[in-house]
Parts: C-alpha cells; structure tokens; sequence
C-alpha cells in the first residue's frame, strides 16, 4: 500500500464509543484505552458531537399529532364563524325584527288584587311582567286588569302611566248577574276589553279547559257528540287507566260543603228532600287525597242560570273522575263535554233523580259511557291565568279599533235566580 494512503488512514476519526470506566484499587481506568499514558488529545465531548441525534419517544410524537389537530379544528371554527357572521350581515332583517316584536315583554297591572302570596315573576316564562304594584314605574303599563269579582273602584286609574294602547280590562269568572254593572249613568265605561268566561270575550278566563289528545295547548271551542263505541276507541293503556279509576267508586252521591245563609236556602231545601231517598255525604274539596275520587255523583248548585257559566265545582268533579249533577245552572252545551253531566232539570222531582242515580250506580256499562269524552278530550287546570293575555298582548301590533264594550255588556242578560224544582214526591 503507497505510504500516502496509509498516513492519510491514520489521520482519519474513527467511530468511538463512550469508555466505560471501572475502579481498580480506588482509580479509575479507561477500558478502552491501550495504556493510561496515553497522551492522545482525543476527548469525550468531540466524540459525542459525531453521534447521531436522539430519537423522540412515542408519546412525544403522539403529543405533536394532538396539538396539530387541536390547531386545525380551533381554525375551522374560526372560519364558520366568520362566514356565519358574515351571512348575518347581509341577510334581511325584517324577519328577525318580527320575531322580537311577537316577544316582547308587556306589563299587566292588576288594579285590585287582594292576595299578595302569587308570585308574579312566574309570568317572566310568558315575556309578561304581573303586578298588583299601582306604583310600578319600571315601564309604562300594557294593561290594567279590573276583577269585576270583587269590590273596585276607578280612582286614580287616570295617573298610571300606560302605552299608547292601553288596555283596561273587565275580568269576571263568576256569573255577571252578580257583578257591579260597569256602565256610568251616561252608558259610558272606562273598559274597553273583556276578559270572562263567556265565549265572546277578548280573553277566555276560566279555571280549567278542554284540549284535545293530539293538541293539549289550544283549548276546544266545539264538541263532537258522544257514541258508545268511544270507549273502545281508546288506546289500550288509556282504557286501563279509566278502568282502575271506576273501579275505586264505592259511594253514590257527595256535596261540597256550603256555608248556610238566606242565599243558600233553597239548597238546603233541596238536600233535605233527597235525604228522604238516599244517602248523602259531605265534604270540604274535591281533590282525590281528600277522598272526591270514592264517589259516582257530585251535586253542583248553581242557581245563576248565567249562559256559559260552569261552576268551579263542576270542573273539578269532571277532572277527578265524578259525574257531575247540576242543580239549577245555565246552557253549558258548548262549554262542556255533551253526556258528561247530568241535569236535574230532566226530572220532576229529587225522587225521580235518585232513582235514576241508583239506576246507573247498578249498570256499570250504562254509568262509565258518561266518560267517552277521555277517548278525545283533556282537561287541564290553569295555573297562570293572565298567560292569555299576555299572549294577546303581543300579537296585537296596531292600533285596536274601538271596542264596543256597551253593546258587550248589554246583549248579555243573566236570568233571576230561580228556585230550585222540588216537584211532589210520592
């Protein structure tokens, strides 16, 4: 080999791995090295600069991959929303607007609420704000709601601060026969809504309604008529359950106690009578926990005969599954389910009445068809009563026409509160 190569050879690094050292006799030996005399310039660290890079592990890796993902889907967003917004800028405006107008917040001031423990800001779920305060001054006044139920006056009714469609509201849920008549001695009257339970008021106002199985929230304005075959029309699990509630009825005839008083006469006189033929019993409310369910029958007297007017009585025996007998009362086809109740207007006398119940007490076929209308119809407690209002508030955008509240008032009569038929008994 020519001597060139064989020097050039020997000047070349060589790869070198990192010695090992080792103590003999409290010394440290080099086992790589030939002699620890050596006087090689060689070092560890210009060694270590010709090894190759570490290697990262696999969790740093996996690290690395997450972190670019995070970034691109943080970039994504980014860019949805910008287009979003974008699109917000050049779309019209007018439906948006439209939404926001049908939701806004009114204000109903109630003028002579005697109770202080309702908690009004439960109305805040229908964009509504009750009060009973006749100085709330956190915005100008929607409506003012008058119960003609009560006792009231107008005074001071001219400082409320109102909105240019202000309402004054005649609410009534008992009969108007009884209510203070509204019109001045000139015919005239501050109201200018109703809110009532008869069918031609602004606001239907009743404790209870009928809805539908397939709509529960808009209320039923016409019946069909009951057929026998209802019954079999219901689902399997309905027809059980209106089953196993007939099935709890081991009395004949319950009645809401009263207090007792000349206006409450004739009711008295009307009991005693049917005591002759059958057996009553009493009691303070008609809830099921306060045993109303046990019963088949639950006398109803209403000796207003105001047209549409139901008795409270009334709604709540039909929704804890009592057949209703109205004693006295007013036309209640179009309020009610037809051949859900029973009028003893239909007979002659308490007697014949009580024979008729005993009948139907003794043919379960005949005494369940008075609940068809549960193949069709609910019935539903209301339990934030001004929600329709509140509701009517916000749909009417323009200026009302003017409401005719007199000709309202006037085309409604109530007949006189008529005794209650005793009839001969045998």
């Amino acid at each position: 080999m020519p001597i060139d190569k064989i020097l050039s050879s020997r000047h070349q690094p060589q790869r070198y791995n990192a010695p090992r050292k080792r103590v003999e006799n409290g010394e440290e030996r080099n086992s790589n090295f030939a002699s620890p005399n050596d006087d090689s310039d060689y070092s560890i660290d210009s060694d270590l600069a010709i090894l190759p890079p570490p290697r990262r592990s696999a969790v740093a890796r996996l690290n690395t991959r997450q972190l670019s993902k995070s970034r691109n889907l943080i970039m994504k967003w980014i860019v949805c929303l910008t287009i979003i917004f974008l699109l917000l800028l050049f779309v019209p405006r007018h439906h948006v607007v439209k939404e926001v107008k049908l939701k806004r917040s009114v204000t109903i001031l109630l003028w002579n609420e005697e109770s202080s423990n309702e908690r009004w800001w439960r109305y805040h779920q229908c964009h509504c704000t009750v009060t009973p305060n006749r100085n709330y001054t956190d915005r100008p006044v929607d409506a003012v709601v008058i119960n003609a139920d009560r006792a009231y006056d107008v005074d001071g009714l001219e400082k409320i601060v109102r909105t240019p469609n202000f309402l004054v509201v005649f609410a009534a849920k008992k009969p108007l026969g009884l209510a203070k008549n509204p019109l001045s001695l000139h015919g005239q009257s501050v109201f200018n809504y109703s809110m009532t339970y008869r069918l031609d008021s602004n606001v239907l106002w009743t404790e209870y309604y009928f809805s539908t199985l397939q709509n529960i929230e808009e209320r039923v304005h016409k019946f069909t008529a009951p057929h026998k075959k209802s019954l079999k029309e219901m689902s399997a699990p309905a027809a059980a359950h209106l089953r196993f509630k007939l099935k709890l009825k081991q009395r004949l005839l319950v009645y809401m106690m009263y207090p007792v008083n000349n206006s409450t006469m004739q009711q008295s006189l009307y009991l005693q009578h049917l005591r002759k033929h059958i057996d009553l019993s009493v009691i303070e409310t008609c809830h099921e926990a306060n045993e109303c369910l046990p019963y088949r029958f639950m006398l109803i007297f209403e000796p207003s005969r105001c047209p549409e007017y139901v008795h409270p009585q009334f709604y709540m025996a039909l929704a804890n599954f009592v057949v209703p007998v109205l004693i006295g009362g007013g036309n209640l086809s179009q309020v009610v389910p037809p051949g859900s109740y029973i009028s003893a207007d239909n007979f002659l006398s308490p007697f014949e009445l009580t024979e008729h119940l005993k009948l139907l007490s003794s043919r379960p076929e005949l005494y369940e068809q008075f609940f068809w209308w549960h193949s069709k119809y609910q019935i539903h407690q209301i339990k934030l009563p001004y929600c329709a209002l509140c509701h009517q508030l916000r749909q009417e955008q323009q200026q009302r026409p003017p409401y005719e509240f007199l000709q309202w008032w006037t085309i409604y009569q109530c007949p006189e509160p008529g005794e209650f038929l005793i009839g001969t008994n045998p």
